[in-house]
């Protein structure tokens, strides 16, 4: 009778050979998996840092006073209150800021108090709709990383596109894809951006 290490090296050489791994062998690497694991989360979450120091605003404001009144007029109707509701809440809480070198989105609400930015450096691609025939529109910041940057309800969102694209180029950022499509618009009226017409919002 084979002593029992004998056994299992033989046992083991038997299932290499059948192309499948020692019970013995699996076991090491299930144990080594779960150390390499917290290593590789860490280094995913690294994100870039930026300098903001001495930035410059070149526009600062909250959502369109425009939006607000539409809104308002709408909720009369039990249909679009959520939408009266939305714009309210966008109005009294929610900020936007450009500057030379980022955008920030903040939020100061009893129930949330945050900030987002997003460095023109991450910007890969800008998509905007217009609302209230052009009075203001909605603009999507896609980054690098997949996120986006949503801004509700915007000013002079057709200039602040440009810019946002001008200090992209100028601080190096741009889409992975040079030949994609830098930016797609959609200049909607009220209706079709409702998706009442033929319009899908965001393309």
């Amino acid at each position: 009778m084979l002593p029992d290490d004998e056994l299992d090296q033989r046992l083991a050489a038997l299932k290499r050979a059948k192309g499948e791994t020692p019970y013995a062998e699996s076991k090491k690497r299930a144990a080594a998996a779960p150390a390499a694991g917290p290593k590789a989360a860490a280094k995913a979450e690294e994100k870039k840092s930026y300098d903001y120091t001495d930035e410059k605003v070149h526009w600062e404001g909250g959502p369109a006073a425009a939006d607000l009144a539409f809104n308002v007029a709408l909720g009369a109707t039990l249909v679009a209150l959520p939408l009266t509701i939305g714009a309210i809440t966008r109005s009294a809480f929610v900020k936007y800021k450009f500057t030379d070198k980022r955008v920030s989105v903040v939020t100061k609400a009893p129930w949330e108090n945050k900030q987002t930015d997003c460095a023109y450096q991450e910007v890969t691609e800008v998509r905007t709709v217009s609302r209230g025939l052009g009075a203001w529109g909605d603009m999507v910041i896609e980054l690098k990383n997949g996120d986006k940057l949503e801004l509700r309800s915007l000013e002079k969102f057709k200039e602040l596109k440009e810019y946002v694209l001008a200090r992209r180029d100028a601080l190096g950022g741009g889409p992975k894809n040079p030949k994609g499509p830098r930016i797609m618009d959609l200049d909607l009226d009220d209706d079709t951006a409702m998706g009442k017409g033929s319009g899908k919002g965001f393309a």
